[in-house]
């Protein structure tokens, strides 16, 4: 029996539209519906849906949808920048009280407390006592480059950066068009086209030393599409070389690898004992590899040959050292 894991559920889907069509000039209900692992006909029935609840569309039967008007700008719903303030709300409670992100997380608190119903203690009080963030979190260290990220982001402005480069272990300036940020593994990343290498490239926000918005307007690529860019990555990364895996998990660590969320979409097989096999693709071999060594003796790599022989050196020097 073979299981494929990442299909969205109406609430993800509706979200994606939204951000899809306000970063995309035009989609069609096909694209949509490859996009969001699902049929055209639901994607019909998600755009009526969105447009029930105050979002107008124009619809070009050539090229698909736009998106000609969002309520979130309008009444009580939360703007982009009170909804990026409470995302980010472990920096934007500490701001000075005139900064624009702290001001952007007030008004969102207050419109919170409209939205929330029989509630007895306050909002804030919630926040901090009901979600736990690191409180030593490096992604939160420098105040100052965030809340100017997410200004660049919601303008499409041009950055100046001063970046620290872990594989060159060197500081450096880059000018940067910051399209999307992407949480994985505790870290927050900032996918952004980066004019020195003249690509897209992926970059870690807790080594941004300083940020400085320039005079520079950018408009994302049109080539560019978030979901392909991030496609067949196990975490984050990108090798440039795909590998195709076969894993074997015992039937004691099944049930907790077939309920975790994958970027990618592998597909297991289930085995009468109980146990299961993945085969995945991915761009991400050394990220794939410290997942599975994660599991110890209740993985086994079946293919590639090659890192079935890698391992076996990897666990016999380890063994040797534990002699």
């Amino acid at each position: 029996m073979s299981v494929e894991i990442g299909k969205m559920n109406q609430i993800e889907r509706l979200f994606f539209i939204v951000i899809y069509l306000t970063n995309h000039e035009f989609a069609n209900a096909r694209t949509l519906a490859e996009l969001c692992n699902t049929s055209t006909r639901t994607i019909y029935r998600d755009i009526k849906k969105l447009e029930e609840v105050g979002f107008y569309f124009e619809v070009d039967f050539q090229y698909g949808y736009k998106l000609i008007h969002s309520p979130s700008k309008f009444g009580n719903h939360l703007t982009l920048e009170e909804f990026m303030a409470l995302m980010f709300y472990p920096i934007s409670r500490n701001l000075s009280k005139n900064h624009p992100l702290s001001i952007a997380y007030k008004k969102g608190i207050q419109k919170l407390v409209k939205y929330v119903k029989n509630v007895d203690e306050n909002i804030e009080t919630l926040l901090e006592q009901r979600i736990i963030y690191e409180k030593n979190s490096k992604n939160f260290k420098n105040n100052k480059v965030l809340p100017i990220l997410i200004n660049a982001m919601a303008d499409n402005i041009t950055i100046e950066a001063d970046y620290y480069s872990m594989s060159r272990d060197k500081l450096n300036t880059r000018k940067l068009n910051p399209y999307v940020f992407v949480q994985r593994e505790g870290n927050i990343y900032v996918v952004a086209y980066c004019h020195l290498r003249e690509e897209v490239r992926v970059f870690r926000l807790d080594r941004f030393y300083d940020v400085k918005l320039t005079e520079e307007k950018f408009t994302i690529l049109p080539s560019f599409n978030i979901e392909n860019y991030l496609a067949e990555r196990w975490s984050i990364m990108d090798e440039g070389v795909r590998t195709t895996f076969v894993v074997h998990f015992s039937s004691e660590v099944a049930r907790y690898v077939l309920d975790q969320s994958f970027n990618v979409q592998p597909k297991f097989v289930k085995h009468d004992d109980g146990s299961i096999t993945l085969t995945v693709t991915v761009k991400s071999k050394e990220e794939f590899l410290r997942w599975v060594r994660s599991f110890g003796l209740h993985a086994t790599v079946i293919s590639p040959e090659e890192i079935r022989k890698q391992l076996k050196y990897e666990y016999e020097t380890l063994a040797n050292r534990y002699k």
